[in-house]
């Protein structure tokens, strides 16, 4: 009976009969995930795959990163290959080659203007550079360490620059260079991101809650502009005054502690709220964010970065005074206009790109966060730095810059009232600012 099987199991077999189980398994193709069996809780079903959330640009915005563990272990990254590939996907660092140049100018003493243009095109990839290493050091980091990273680097390149005029007593060009940094981020970039979101659809819509926070919070951080010069106004104090520096420095105290409320806010007891629309856009586009490198290679170029800026930016501000006389134009508007924009390039050009993309939410969260940033948490700390090293920095911006950077607050507040935009509203902050920045073409500050 045994021989008379045999062929019944080949044709049963054949036919997928009782060894159907062992050819279903070898023909099976594997499975990107474990299988889970029916009765396994779903929760306890894992993707092979380890998401974790990154926080780039502003602590409001989430990015998912999807990380394969398996294909790390047997690829690590390593520091050459990693650091070509992060090189290789911006045409930003392309303008790296001008660093030696800027090096030069400044020891071989090449002039005034010629530093100072120099410093600045070497600025640009640097400032990339810097987000690009401080995102990769997020990646191998949890959420909220990530976070607090980006809430410390977010704007490293303007506090770095403002430390150096702020050392040389440029006390003007301090105070306009972070008032343009939150002007450019909340018009200019802000406008660009909308018009290049209304090409896309004709009304794009954002989390509304995360731009509600930032404008709030920046028209809050402005209030403590205002006073100190409401004050000089009536009479009250007097521009360096004794009473003027002890009511910035603890206005400034203040703000450092609504800031660190704000960090808080954000990453532990309403992180669900601002994550909401960021994992809806992962539905429809999910990006997988690569590890190109090590902790110890983005350690290393973090720190590159900021000590090539921190050199960069030594040469830039002693470049200043001269450079303006011989371009004809006044320390105002060279610091309002020229050093945000510097500084934000590559910032600024993410959040564009975002926009186009239909990313609306990470587009306003880098905009709006980096200007919120600005004023809660840099300006503050310079003012302290100030008094630490003995500098009058003072929260008294002048009553022109002051009022200018109040209403553009406002305006900024209504366009996100609603929580959607489209391209007129982005042409209508476009033109606000140019309306700006043509007055401090012919503006001259009392220091001048």
């Amino acid at each position: 009976s045994g021989d008379s099987m045999a062929p019944m199991d080949a044709s049963a077999a054949s036919r997928g009969g009782y060894v159907q189980q062992v050819d279903d398994d070898e023909r099976r193709p594997k499975p990107s995930a474990p299988v889970v069996p029916k009765g396994q809780p779903p929760e306890s079903r894992k993707s092979s795959y380890d998401k974790k959330t990154v926080r780039t640009g502003n602590l409001l915005i989430a990015r998912t990163v999807t990380t394969d563990p398996s294909y790390m272990q047997e690829h690590p990254p390593t520091v050459i290959s990693g650091s070509i590939t992060m090189l290789k996907g911006n045409k930003l660092y392309l303008l790296l080659a001008i660093v030696p140049f800027a090096f030069a100018s400044e020891y071989l003493e090449w002039g005034a203007s010629v530093i100072f243009v120099l410093s600045c095109l070497a600025i640009l990839p640097l400032a990339g550079l810097l987000g690009d290493a401080t995102e990769q050091v997020a990646l191998h980091t949890n959420e909220t360490l990530g976070g607090l990273l980006n809430a410390t680097f977010g704007n490293a390149t303007e506090l770095i620059v403002a430390i150096f005029a702020l050392q040389k007593g440029l006390l003007g060009v301090v105070q306009v260079s972070l008032l343009g940094s939150i002007l450019s981020n909340t018009l200019l970039v802000l406008g660009c991101s909308c018009i290049a979101g209304g090409l896309t659809a004709a009304q794009v819509k954002f989390n509304q809650v995360a731009a509600q926070a930032n404008t709030t919070l920046l028209q809050i951080a402005i209030l403590g502009l205002v006073v100190p010069t409401m004050m000089e106004s009536v009479g009250q104090l007097s521009v360096h005054g004794t009473v003027d520096l002890l009511l910035s420095r603890t206005i400034s105290c203040a703000l450092l502690v609504l800031y660190l409320f704000y960090v808080y806010f954000q990453l532990f007891t309403h992180r669900a709220i601002f994550e909401a629309d960021s994992k809806d856009s992962e539905e429809e586009e999910e990006e997988a964010e690569e590890v190109l490198l090590t902790l110890g290679a983005s350690l290393g170029w973090l720190g590159g970065a900021t000590v090539l800026i921190a050199f960069i930016s030594e040469f830039l501000t002693g470049a200043i005074d001269e450079a303006a006389i011989e371009f004809g134009l006044s320390e105002t508007f060279v610091g309002f206009v020229i050093l945000p924009i510097i500084g934000n390039a590559a910032e600024h050009s993410t959040a564009i790109v975002m926009a186009a993309k239909g990313k609306m939410d990470l587009s306003f969260g880098v905009a709006l966060g980096s200007s919120t940033q600005i004023a809660l948490f840099v300006i503050p700390l310079l003012v302290l730095l100030g008094w630490a090293i003995d500098q009058p920095l003072d929260l008294y911006f002048g009553v022109y810059e002051t009022v200018i950077v109040f209403l553009s607050t406002l305006i900024v507040s209504q366009v996100v009232a609603d929580g959607e935009t489209n391209w007129l509203e982005g042409i209508m902050l476009i033109f606000a600012y140019l309306i700006i920045c043509l007055s401090f073409f012919f503006y001259h500050s009392a220091q001048e």
